[in-house]
């Protein structure tokens, strides 16, 4: 029975491990995850403390704001589709603020 080779043997050159890999971006990582947890605790604050139809609408807005952000930073296309989805997030914006007392 002949003996197993590794994956890669034959393959050309071989990647380092994924944690070698990760090595460079291992700061960029772990301040987005602390920023994405204390993000997320703000808004289980606010919920919990503030008005949740206003904090819905206010959380929505984040949507708005990073469709003309991917347009510009990372070249999509701003096209129909998304000009009517930002319409219609601003309209439930705007009906939850207006069915607020």
């Amino acid at each position: 029975m002949p003996e197993p080779r590794p994956a890669a043997a034959g393959n050309g050159p071989t990647r380092p491990p994924l944690f070698a890999q990760l090595k460079p971006v291992r700061g960029i990582g772990l301040t987005g995850g602390a920023v994405s947890l204390l993000a997320y605790g703000l808004v289980i604050r606010a919920q919990a403390h503030g008005d949740l139809a206003t904090v819905a609408a206010l959380r929505e807005t984040g949507i708005l704001i990073a469709a003309p952000i991917a347009t510009l930073l990372f070249r999509e296309r701003f096209g129909r589709l998304r000009l009517t989805a930002g319409a219609a997030v601003l309209a439930g914006i705007v009906v939850l603020e207006l069915a607020h007392p």
